[in-house]
């Protein structure tokens, strides 16, 4: 039973049960002034009110009505509730038991479950909160019907007309958010473009590597200069159930935000928001990738809960406190699924805490009232360039990073040798040319005593190149050189690293100046086959390791040479 635009002819009743319910009804006004009805007759009295979000329908009942009445009036009203907004509250006033197990019946389907709450307060006025939701308001007053008498016909007559004033706004306002939301169905399109294009790429380069070539972020590549990661990474996502979860969430809290804000609006929000969370996760986190809209849509979901605490007028009164009753719900099991392994919490709480303040402090003022608006692009009274010009701006920074990460990490690009910088290996004394890509992802550890240096990720990159440097005491003079190398291709050919299988004996290869100890392997690493290619060189007095880790068949063709070029470089500082 939804509220209903009618005043009905209210009868002066001596039924004991309607007596009793419209006894009830005065505590309720008593106890919260802002209570208005509906609809209200000898059949139900509708009650709602703008300071907390329930709506009541006071049922006046006798034993009899229990074998049909009841249950007939009961069904209608849970059926209802599959398209109600907010949770009702059933409150059936007279009879005993057989009225309560009437409601206990009318409670035990799913719709009702989850919506309704069932009340009774029986022949004696005692309340009983019988199934679903309790609600204290009418618990308390209850408590008070001995002592309240019914409304008079004019209070009747002014909490009706103050409903049907309510509803009228509310129905307009409901009607004028029915509007287009071509940001949200923009953002959901790209996503799933981008979709596309990491399952394609996934086949010739890993999810992960396609990830990153796409725009993933991490606290390294920021930092190095890759600025665009942080818009593009909140339009990718690690799988298609991590896609589906996040689009369905952004549908969702976009039909009404859109509206609501307006497109342009709801473009800053959502950029910033997601700019947010890229932020914290690259400025506070540890340095792993991060994918995902997760950080933005934590910002539509705050922005939501700044809507309900500053309202300022944007929304009439009823769809405030159905608002109220949602806003808060999704924030728990969200925190929850933050701390989940695999999930980046600082991207969720950075974008939350943007969106929030970005539309308490600026999105949410200067908006007209929805219920005024003639059109979707009516949302504010007077012109704002400056919003135009910053919704233009992050519209921008958001398709100019989509569109690098298409650009400068498609299979295409790693058709051509990647661009070559000089880095400084720490401690070594040494220098090395190394592929951009890789020196952005540079790390060091302890490995059995020795210090290895790697450049690259061995998931994000299309190879991952280890130094490993080892003093040589006495160090090889110049005449000793090349039985030292020959040494170094036997050892070559005794060891290799943990189950790895050689694919063909060492080898002695000149690489630029210096003669090399070249030997390559097939290795199992996390349950996929890796290709080892291993070069032993003597640098002045230390003996250099260099290996190039690469997924087998997936060593791109610009990448081929790769490990040649950085031995080829090594240069004493």
């Amino acid at each position: 039973m939804m509220p209903e635009e009618r005043i009905e002819e209210v009868e002066l009743a001596t039924d004991p049960s309607v007596v009793r319910r419209d006894r009830l009804l005065g505590a309720i006004f008593a106890d919260d002034p802002e209570s208005c009805l509906i609809q209200h007759g000898p059949v139900v009295s509708h009650v709602v009110t703008t300071s907390a979000p329930p709506q009541i329908l006071l049922l006046p009942t006798r034993d009899r009505d229990a074998m049909d009445r009841l249950p007939k009036l009961l069904a209608q009203i849970v059926a209802s509730t599959q398209q109600a907004p907010v949770p009702m509250h059933v409150a059936a006033v007279g009879g005993g038991p057989e009225i309560v197990n009437a409601l206990r019946r009318a409670s035990s389907s799913e719709a009702a479950a989850t919506k309704l709450g069932f009340h009774h307060v029986d022949d004696a006025s005692r309340y009983a909160h019988v199934a679903g939701p309790k609600l204290a308001l009418l618990e308390r007053a209850s408590e008070q019907i001995r002592a309240t008498e019914p409304p008079t016909p004019e209070r009747l007559e002014e909490a009706l007309v103050k409903g049907r004033i309510l509803a009228q706004r509310d129905r307009r306002a409901v009607s004028r958010l029915r509007a287009g939301t071509p940001v949200t169905v923009g953002i959901i399109a790209v996503c799933a473009v981008l979709g596309m294009l990491t399952l394609l790429w996934r086949q010739s380069m890993g999810t992960t590597q396609a990830l990153v070539a796409l725009g993933a972020t991490s606290g390294h590549a920021v930092k190095s200069g890759d600025v665009w990661r942080i818009f593009a990474s909140a339009f990718l996502h690690a799988s298609p159930m991590h896609f589906l979860m996040n689009m369905v969430a952004l549908w969702s809290l976009g039909v009404m935000l859109e509206p609501i804000l307006g497109s342009r609006r709801f473009l800053v929000l959502y950029g910033l928001s997601g700019l947010g969370g890229a932020l914290a996760t690259t400025l506070l986190g540890s340095g792993q990738w991060s994918v995902g809209a997760s950080g933005a849509i934590w910002g539509l979901m705050t922005a939501v809960l700044a809507i309900v605490l500053f309202p300022r007028g944007v929304l009439p009164p009823l769809f405030i406190t159905r608002l109220k009753q949602g806003a808060w719900r999704p924030l728990v099991p969200n925190i929850l699924i933050s701390f989940f392994p695999g999930v980046d919490y600082l991207a969720h709480f950075g974008g939350g805490i943007v969106g929030f303040l970005a539309t308490a402090l600026l999105l949410g003022r200067g908006l007209k009232p929805v219920e005024e608006r003639i059109d979707e692009g009516d949302v504010e009274p007077r012109p704002r360039p400056l919003l135009s010009l910053a919704s233009m701006i992050v519209g921008a920074a958001m398709l100019a990073s989509i569109g690098a990460g298409v650009a400068l990490g498609g299979p295409w690009a790693m058709k051509n040798p990647p661009a070559m910088t000089r880095t400084s290996l720490p401690g070594l004394g040494l220098s090395v040319e190394m592929p951009a890509p890789l020196a952005k992802m540079a790390g060091k550890e302890d490995r059995d005593g020795l210090q290895v240096l790697t450049f690259g990720d061995l998931d994000a990159s299309p190879v991952l190149v280890e130094i490993i440097a080892v003093d040589l005491e006495p160090a090889p003079l110049a005449e000793q050189l090349d039985a030292f190398v020959e040494e170094m291709r036997v050892a070559a050919d005794k060891t290799a690293p943990d189950k790895a299988v050689r694919l063909d004996k060492a080898r002695i290869e000149t690489v630029g100046a210096r003669k090399a100890v070249l030997v390559e392997h097939e290795m199992p690493i996390g349950g996929e086959s890796f290709t080892l290619r291993t070069y032993f060189v003597v640098v002045g007095s230390r003996e250099l390791i260099v290996r190039g880790y690469a997924r087998k068949g997936r060593r791109p063709e610009g990448w081929k040479a790769i490990e040649e070029k950085v031995v080829a470089s090594f240069e004493e500082r």
